[in-house]
């Protein structure tokens, strides 16, 4: 059964009830993010979801409001133990982009493979 979860619906900034851009569906044991706004990792657990299963996070494009809750995910994923890989799909410049966002997220225990779509 596939399951689909809009996690956030708000532009530009989170508002009470109510975060920035994210799509989650689950689907045989994996998990796919759309986007990934502030407050992401929040939501997640507030569904009683797992981040654990995200195995791949795709990005529409790269404004804030889709892309910044990023490193906190990944923190949250890293402090979870999660040692499998995750990938990033999005538009050109995506490795540049997340790189320039770890610099608060460094180390991880787990590797991130990027894909650029054009």
């Amino acid at each position: 059964m596939l399951d689909v979860c809009l996690l956030g619906t708000s532009g530009m900034m989170p508002l009470p009830g109510r975060w920035l851009t994210a799509l989650m569906t689950r689907y045989n044991g994996s998990s796919l993010l759309i986007d990934c706004g502030e407050g992401t990792q929040i939501t997640i657990r507030e569904k009683g979801w797992s981040f654990h299963s995200v195995d791949t996070i795709c990005f529409t494009h790269y404004h804030g409001d889709h892309i910044s809750g990023l490193p906190g995910l990944l923190l949250s994923m890293g402090n979870a133990d999660r040692t499998e890989p995750v990938t990033l799909i999005g538009p050109k410049g995506l490795e540049r982009v997340v790189n320039a966002l770890r610099v608060i997220a460094p180390e991880l225990p787990f590797t991130l493979n990027f894909i650029e779509l054009y």
